[in-house]
C-alpha cells in the first residue's frame, strides 16, 4: 500500500534506531519523539519545564570585595594569575567549582509492542505544515498506521493506533534523582514523579480510548486488542511544590475522535507555518524521500534547491514546536536522555540567540513571548550575579541556565563569569521586537526597563582609563580567551546605549536620561585594527588573535547589531571583513579547525550575508551535507557525523535564507545580497523586516535578469535599494518611499 508523502515535510523508509533520529513534534509546551520500528516503537513525552534538580548548590561566592585587587593583578601580572586568585577566593567561600545547570530530561517513555515478526512497505514522515507524524507499514497483507501530533488547541499529545493487538508499557526510569509511582484505573494510567533534590515534580496521565483494553499484570500498561482503532491521549503537568500539583482531566476528550482533535490543532499550527513560504522546487521533487535528496546533494557536492527548501521549512517547524511557554533550549523541546550535552539547557553565549534568529523575520512573533517570559523568570539570579561578582546594580546574565539564573558554570579553565555582555545581547531581541512591531506599550513596559537594568550594571562595573575612556576589566571573548576590552563587550554596550537613547527619544523621556546615556556612549573604547588589517578581538595590545575558533564574537557589529556597513564606515567594514576571512582560513574552511560546531557555521553564514559572499554560503551549506550534520527529521547536530542533537542551527538557517534574499538595516533594503548560484530562481512570501515592513513577495530569475518585489508598511518611510551582486540593476542605489499601508511593486531588471 502507498501512503501520502508530505510536500512540506520529510519522509523515509528507514526506521529510527535512536531517539535522536526520531520523528519530532511539539506545541511550545509539550514535545514528542517517536522512534523504533513497528515491532517495538517508543513515544517519548517531553515538556518545556522538565529540568531535573541534582542537589547542587547555587550559592554564589561573594567576589565583589576582591574586584579591585583582581584588577590590579590583571594589570601587573595578567589574566592567568588574576583568574587563579579569583578562583581561590571563591573556593574559600565554599564554591564547588564549575557546575552544570539542572539537565533537561524526558517526561516518559511509552513502549508500543506488537505481535508482528516482520513488516514491509515501511514509511514514516513529518508533515511540517500540520505537525503530524505518520508511521505506516504492511504486515501479512494488512496495512497499519500510527499517527501522532501535539495539540496547539488542547495542549496534549495524541497518538492513533489502527486496529490490531498491542502492548503499551510505561518505562520505569529508576532514576536516583526522582521517584516514580504508577497507578492504573479503568483505561487511564497515572504516573507520579517527585524530584528528590527539589520541591517539584510532575504528573503524567495516559488515557486509552477504544475497546478491548486490559491492564497488564504488572499494572504498568495495557494490552490492546480490537478490530477498531485506539486513541492514546497523554499530558504532562509539572508542579513547583506538592501544594501546586495539578489535576489532569482527560474525560473531556471522550467524545472526540482523533480526526476532530487533529483538525482543531491543524488550523492553529498551519496558520503559523504558512505565514512565510519559500518556493525553490516542484511538488514532485518535494515528495522524494529525505535520504534520496541528501544522497543527490552529496553526489553533486552542493546544496540543492529542494533540500535547502526542506531545511528552511525544518527550521521554522522547530521554532513553532519548541517556542511557547519558554524559548527553545539547546535541544529545542526534545530529549530522550537524562544526560544531554551541556545539560540541554539555555546557553546564552550564542546558542539561544541563534535558535530564535529567524523568529521575527518568519512572522512568528508570538514565539518570542516564551523568550521574554524565560528572561523575566531568570532575572532574580541575573541580579545576584551582578551583585555578588561585581558589586553592581542591574543584571549580569549567566551563560548556562535552566532552573536558575545564577551563574555557577565557571572555573579557572573556563572563566565564564568574566563574560559580562550576556544581558546586553539578550536585550537585542527586546528592541528588535519593537522595531518589527512598532508596539510602543511593549517598548515602555518591557524594553526600556530591561535596557535600564543592563545600563545600571555598566554604570557600576565600568572603570575609566587615565584618558577618560571606559575600560571593561575583567573581559572575556566567549570561550576564546580573556583580556581587557573584548570587542564584543564594547559592541554590545554600544548597542544597548544606542537602543536606550532611541527608546527614550521615541517616548519623550527627560533629556537628562538621554544625555547620561550619550555621555557613556562617548566614553566607549574605539575599535582597533591589527597588523593583519583585521578588526581585533580584544582592544588591548597584550592579547594576540586566535583565528582558529568557532565563535565570532568580535563580529557582533556585523551579524547582530548592524552597527556599520561598507557605506557608513568603510574602514572598519574592511577590517571586519579581513577578520572574518582570517577566521575562515584558520577555522571554517580548515579541516584542522578546533571543532566542527554548527553554531560557528551559522554565524559564518550570517556574516557572509552581510559581506555579500554567496560562494561562502554555498560552502557552508555544502559542509553541512558533506559532514552529515542533521538527522532524518532535519534537526541538526552540534558536531559532524550526527553527534549531539542540537537546534541552534535550525533556528538560524531561515534567517540566513532571508538575509541572502532580502535584508534591511541602516535605511537600506538589500536584494539578493548573497544569493548562491545554485538557486538561480525562486520565490519567497511573507517575510517580515525591521521597521514594520512586510515582504509580500520576492520573485527572482537570474537567467532572465529579473526581480519582482512587493512590500508594504503601516508607516511612511524612505529607504535606499541596494543590489550588490548586480550593480547594473535598475533602481540600484536609488531611494524610494513606502507610503503608509500601500503596497509598493518594484520590477528590477538588468
Amino acid at each position: 500500500m502507498s501512503y501520502p508523502k508530505p510536500e512540506r515535510g520529510i519522509w523515509t523508509d528507514q526506521p529510527a534506531s535512536c531517539w535522536e533520529d526520531a520523528l519530532v513534534s511539539g506545541n511550545g509546551r509539550h514535545g514528542v519523539l517517536v522512534y523504533g520500528d513497528p515491532i517495538r516503537d517508543v513515544l517519548i513525552g517531553n515538556h518545556c519545564r522538565l529540568y531535573l534538580p541534582q542537589g547542587n548548590s547555587y550559592q554564589l561566592p561573594d567576589l565583589a570585595p576582591f574586584l579591585e585587587e583582581m584588577r590590579e593583578i590583571i594589570q601587573k601580572k595578567g589574566y592567568k594569575e588574576a583568574i587563579a586568585y579569583h578562583y581561590v577566593k571563591a573556593k574559600i567561600q565554599g564554591y564547588q567549582g564549575l557546575t552544570m545547570s539542572d539537565p533537561s530530561h524526558p517526561g516518559f517513555h511509552l513502549q508500543i509492542e506488537t505481535d508482528h515478526h516482520y513488516f514491509e512497505n515501511y514509511h514514516r514522515s513529518i508533515n511540517y505544515q500540520t505537525g503530524e507524524l505518520v508511521i505506516a507499514y504492511d504486515e501479512k497483507e494488512q496495512s497499519y498506521i500510527r499517527k501522532t501530533f501535539v495539540s496547539q488547541k488542547s495542549n496534549q499529545i495524541f497518538h492513533y493506533l489502527s486496529s490490531g493487538t498491542y502492548k503499551i508499557k510505561i518505562e520505569d526510569y529508576q532514576n536516583q534523582y526522582m521517584s516514580q509511582v504508577v497507578t492504573i484505573y479503568e483505561q487511564t494510567m497515572h504516573i507520579h514523579f517527585d524530584y528528590l533534590y527539589g520541591d517539584g515534580g510532575y504528573d503524567v496521565m495516559i488515557k486509552v480510548t477504544g475497546d478491548g483494553i486490559t491492564p497488564l499484570s504488572n499494572r504498568k500498561g495495557f494490552e490492546l486488542r480490537s478490530e477498531q482503532a485506539f486513541l492514546i491521549s497523554m499530558e504532562i503537568i509539572p508542579y513547583s511544590n506538592p501544594d501546586k500539583r495539578g489535576i489532569i482531566k482527560l474525560d473531556k476528550l471522550k467524545e472526540k475522535s482523533y480526526e476532530a482533535l487533529f483538525l482543531e490543532h491543524q488550523v492553529i499550527h498551519q496558520d503559523m507555518f504558512d505565514r512565510v513560504e519559500l518556493s525553490l522546487s516542484s511538488d514532485d521533487q518535494r515528495k522524494r524521500s529525505i535520504w534520496e535528496l541528501v544522497a543527490e546533494a552529496k553526489g553533486q557536492n552542493r546544496m540543492t534547491p529542494v533540500l535547502l527548501e526542506k531545511m528552511y521549512d525544518a527550521g521554522r517547524y522547530m521554532f513553532i514546536c519548541s517556542a511557547g511557554e519558554l524559548t527553545p533550549n539547546l535541544q529545542g523541546i526534545w530529549t530522550g536522555t537524562f544526560h544531554p550535552a551541556w545539560s540541554g539547557d539555555f546557553t546564552f553565549d550564542t546558542n539561544v540567540e541563534l535558535s530564535i534568529a529567524s523568529a521575527l523575520s518568519s512572522n512568528l512573533l508570538e514565539g518570542l513571548e516564551g523568550y521574554f517570559r524565560l528572561i523575566k523568570e531568570l532575572m532574580p539570579g541575573f541580579r545576584e550575579n551582578a551583585r555578588f561578582y561585581y558589586g553592581a546594580r542591574g543584571v549580569m546574565a549567566s551563560i548556562h541556565s535552566s532552573n536558575s539564573g545564577k551563574h555557577v558554570h565557571w572555573n579557572q579553565e573556563w572563566p565564564l563569569h568574566l563574560w559580562t555582555c550576556g544581558a546586553g545581547w539578550l536585550a537585542h531581541w527586546y528592541f528588535q521586537y519593537y522595531r518589527f512591531t512598532g508596539d510602543q506599550l511593549f517598548l515602555e513596559k518591557e524594553v526600556i526597563p530591561f535596557l535600564e537594568e543592563v545600563v545600571l550594571f555598566y554604570q557600576d562595573f565600568l572603570i575609566e582609563d587615565p584618558t577618560g575612556v571606559f575600560r571593561f576589566s575583567p573581559s572575556y571573548s566567549a570561550e576564546n580567551g580573556a583580556a581587557d576590552n573584548a570587542t564584543q563587550d564594547v559592541a554590545v554596550a554600544k548597542e544597548v546605549l544606542s537602543n536606550l537613547i532611541e527608546s527614550y527619544q521615541l517616548l519623550n523621556y527627560p533629556k537628562e536620561k538621554i544625555c547620561q546615556c550619550e555621555k557613556m556612549l562617548d566614553k566607549m573604547p574605539s575599535y582597533q585594527i591589527n597588523e593583519d588589517g583585521a578588526l581585533k578581538e580584544w582592544l588591548t595590545p597584550e592579547q594576540e588573535e586566535n583565528y582558529n575558533h568557532r565563535h565570532f564574537s568580535h563580529l557582533y557589529p556585523v551579524f547582530q547589531s548592524r552597527e556599520f556597513n561598507e557605506e557608513t564606515d568603510p574602514i572598519m567594514w574592511k577590517a571586519a571583513k579581513t577578520a572574518f576571512e582570517k577566521r575562515l582560513e584558520a577555522w571554517l574552511l580548515n579541516e584542522e579547525g578546533d571543532t566542527s560546531s554548527t553554531h560557528g557555521r551559522m554565524h559564518s553564514a550570517l556574516c557572509a550575508t552581510q559581506f555579500h559572499m554567496p560562494d561562502l554560503i554555498e560552502d557552508i551549506f555544502r559542509l553541512l551535507i558533506k559532514n552529515n550534520c542533521f538527522y532524518s527529521s532535519l534537526i541538526m547536530s552540534h558536531y559532524n557525523e550526527q553527534e549531539i542533537f542540537n537546534v541552534d542551527g535550525n533556528g538560524a538557517l531561515p534567517q540566513v535564507v532571508h538575509e541572502m534574499i532580502i535584508d534591511y538595516s541602516n535605511d537600506r533594503l538589500t536584494i539578493l545580497g548573497a544569493l548562491p548560484k545554485s538557486i538561480p530562481y525562486g520565490e519567497i512570501r511573507g517575510v517580515r523586516l525591521s521597521k514594520q515592513i512586510t515582504v509580500h513577495k520576492v520573485v527572482w530569475d537570474i537567467n532572465k535578469k529579473r526581480i519582482s518585489l512587493e512590500l508594504e508598511s503601516p508607516i511612511q518611510q524612505k529607504m535606499k535599494l541596494y543590489v550588490p551582486l548586480f550593480p547594473q540593476a535598475k533602481h540600484h542605489q536609488q531611494w524610494f518611499s513606502l507610503d503608509q499601508n500601500k503596497r509598493l511593486h518594484l520590477e528590477i531588471e538588468w
